[in-house]
């Protein structure tokens, strides 16, 4: 079995793979535009993404012996397939998983011309993908998910359901960027569930203006009048802010329930989270580390906690040293650190 290699032989990998990328005219492959709008956001931040995706999957093959001929590594959520393109590199087999077929297409035809194609493609939720990999009796050896955790309906399902993907040796990495124990990205967070909540969401990357029609009140008010005409427009604003967290059944039988007995349903316990009422896909969901840890205990995995790091490329010389000081005290083995790390980073692995 050949050692796992290390995070400096990884980056190396991973910043030749940046170059290809930014040599690569995105314009003249045939992709969605949603594709290229993804592919010009990530390179606004491209040595970042490629350190974080670098940083994922040494933790995510530390400790493990695995045999890159039969080894598959699962990129979970993967978006424009950016992890995939690393483990192709690295020389291990890579499923590459999204719920949307314009980005797994995108990513057959980028990862083409990178010459770091994945080996399978699974589009669909969770459940899609252990059934396909259950069906193909794939040896799946580890399971990568950057800034997907944070917005997946029930987390708790989420680790039962991948828990039966591998063996013993099945490891999983998960980082969001969601990281409630840091006080400064918590605010940056309840901002962005207020902007969701009353000001509406982006329909594209390339554009930062804000939909006003696919806010969260404006979705569950618009359900709410649907489904009870009767109720006026100031009682439906009051349901539709007391309603924030739920999904339509929820939404539809609190309000039901309100109109039977007169009784306001009760604030949610989320205290800022909030979700599309139609998908339940969280908006960058807080949830404190404990949380994650006792959830994934309980579908039969250990988790711990690792420390992330700050970004030191920005173009201002100031924010780069104060991120070079910030990453030297992230080094330290202390509980502190979830809350001074700018993301949350969590490595599973099955219970003994």
């Amino acid at each position: 079995m050949q050692s796992n290699p290390s995070l400096k032989k990884i980056q190396e990998v991973a910043f030749q793979l940046q170059k290809d990328l930014l040599q690569l005219d995105i314009d003249k492959l045939a992709v969605s535009e949603s594709v290229k709008s993804y592919f010009r956001f990530d390179l606004t931040k491209l040595t970042y993404v490629s350190k974080c995706n670098a940083f994922i999957l040494y933790h995510l093959l530390k400790d493990g012996k695995f045999l890159k001929s039969n080894s598959i590594i699962v990129d979970h959520g993967a978006g424009i397939g950016l992890f995939s393109f690393l483990v192709k590199r690295m020389g291990y087999t890579c499923l590459s998983h999204d719920l949307f077929d314009e980005y797994l297409d995108g990513i057959r035809k980028i990862g083409t011309s990178l010459n770091a194609r994945p080996d399978y493609f699974v589009l669909g939720d969770t459940n899609a993908l252990l059934a396909y990999c259950h069906f193909h009796d794939l040896n799946i050896v580890g399971l990568a998910s950057r800034n997907v955790i944070e917005h997946i309906p029930d987390y708790r399902m989420f680790f039962n359901e991948i828990a039966s993907l591998g063996g013993n040796e099945f490891k999983v990495m998960i980082t969001t960027s969601a990281n409630i124990h840091n006080p400064l990205v918590k605010r940056l967070h309840l901002k962005i569930h207020k902007q969701y909540e009353y000001k509406g969401s982006r329909l594209d990357m390339d554009n930062p203006e804000l939909d006003e029609t696919l806010s969260g009140i404006q979705l569950r008010s618009q359900l709410i009048k649907t489904n009870f005409p009767q109720l006026d427009s100031e009682t439906v604003r009051t349901l539709a802010i007391l309603n924030r967290s739920f999904t339509e059944k929820s939404i539809l039988q609190r309000t039901a329930n309100y109109i039977q007995t007169g009784n306001l349903p009760a604030e949610p316990l989320e205290i800022s989270n909030t979700c599309d009422p139609i998908t339940g896909a969280w908006v960058e969901r807080l949830v404190p580390f404990s949380d994650y840890q006792e959830a994934a205990g309980s579908a039969g995995f250990e988790a711990v906690a690792i420390a992330g790091f700050y970004n030191t490329n920005y173009s201002s010389f100031i924010k780069n040293c104060i991120s070079y000081i910030l990453n030297a005290m992230l080094t330290f083995k202390h509980p502190f650190v979830l809350n001074l790390s700018p993301f949350l980073a969590m490595k599973l692995t099955k219970s003994k």
